[in-house]
């Protein structure tokens, strides 16, 4: 669990008058409500924290996934631009919840769409992209042989990529995604010093940590990213300093987490501001699953997939894994600790959320 050290005068990614763009946007767009922030007492006690809350974001916009925060601020905004015309075709790679957030702002802007996933991609994932008329394309491999599918044919016929991944050349979209993402820290109102959040390619994480860094640049909250074992890239690429790629199976449950490679735009704004890169075995993220299903007390109920409940699986780690006393010294984390965690989905595969829950 490397850690980058206190003190770093980084406001991460995004400047004043970026924040001031996306305070307009949602300003003048009042239907757009923010998602809550739920406190769980109950469990915060359990874990011997001083207060715990979870940003759910299981009904985002009218889907169950934090994506479309980014995509649509992205789209509306290259539309404002004249970038986007209705009748043009939006791309992208995905996992699930980002293809059906790119569909959902395709078809509200009057565009067709097109999404990449892996071959292996849950049935159910397909299935609620397609619902929202976006064109599936299966790739074999994984989500980062997609991506490179995806670009190609994009660049073949003159589609618009759509995408919170970067590389060379393609920086724009993905800055405009992960400058929508930090809505989230504004929404929250209850005061917080430890954050928990997803790492997968680095965008939310990006976004969660430079409107930290820039709303607290006195106080900033410790930044932990969290992601699966097998796809800890943004670890990896943290101890070596620069974006590496990981390798072998990626058999994580943790379906939205599973890449290979980081975002290097986002990597490299994040150096700076994240505090700890954590990387956790599924059997956290599904503790956290059965955690937030079968609350403690009168705690809130939270139906959350795996990737929605890595976040508190990472606290859940942190605290209940003694190999990990040191990293808890470390990071502070203690009975004064108010800490938040990021649920970044809702049920995206029921089947599987089905099984862990009833497992418990």
């Amino acid at each position: 669990m490397p850690a980058a050290p206190r003190g770093s005068a980084s406001r991460g990614l995004f400047s004043a008058s970026d924040y001031a763009d996306v305070c307009a946007f949602f300003d003048a767009r009042p239907a757009l409500q923010a998602t809550p922030t739920r406190r769980l007492p109950a469990l915060a006690a359990h874990l011997g924290l001083a207060d715990l809350a979870v940003k759910d974001e299981t009904g985002r916009f009218g889907l169950n996934a934090f994506k479309l925060l980014g995509d649509r601020f992205a789209v509306e905004t290259l539309i404002a631009e004249g970038a986007i015309h209705p009748g043009d075709t939006l791309v992208c790679a995905s996992e699930g919840n980002h293809g059906r957030a790119v569909a959902r702002a395709a078809r509200e802007a009057g565009c067709e769409s097109r999404v990449y996933m892996a071959g292996d991609a849950a049935s159910a994932r397909v299935e609620a992209i397609a619902s929202e008329g976006a064109t599936v394309v299966r790739v074999d491999g994984s989500y980062d042989d997609a991506v490179r599918v995806m670009s190609r044919e994009a660049a073949a016929q003159g589609w618009t990529i759509v995408s919170d991944t970067s590389w060379e050349g393609y920086e724009r979209i993905p800055r405009l995604i992960m400058l929508g993402y930090t809505r989230m820290i504004d929404e929250i109102a209850i005061p917080f010093d430890v954050v928990f959040v997803q790492g997968g390619v680095g965008g939310l994480l990006c976004g969660v940590a430079s409107a930290c860094a820039f709303r607290f640049p006195d106080r900033r909250p410790r930044v932990i990213s969290v992601e699966p074992a097998q796809a800890a890239c943004l670890q990896a690429s943290a101890r070596a300093g620069h974006p590496v790629a990981v390798e072998g199976p990626l058999e994580t449950q943790m379906a939205g987490l599973r890449n290979r490679e980081v975002s290097p735009l986002a990597f490299g704004a994040v150096q700076p501001i994240v505090d700890a890169y954590m990387a956790i075995d599924d059997a956290w993220a599904y503790e956290a699953m059965r955690r937030l299903a079968k609350p403690l007390g009168t705690d809130p109920r939270v139906a959350a997939g795996a990737s929605g409940a890595a976040a508190l699986g990472g606290l859940l780690a942190l605290v209940g894994d003694p190999a990990l006393a040191g990293a808890r010294e470390q990071l502070a984390l203690d009975q004064t600790s108010r800490v938040l965690a990021i649920v970044s989905e809702g049920v995206t595969d029921p089947a599987l959320w089905k099984k862990i829950v009833e497992s418990a």
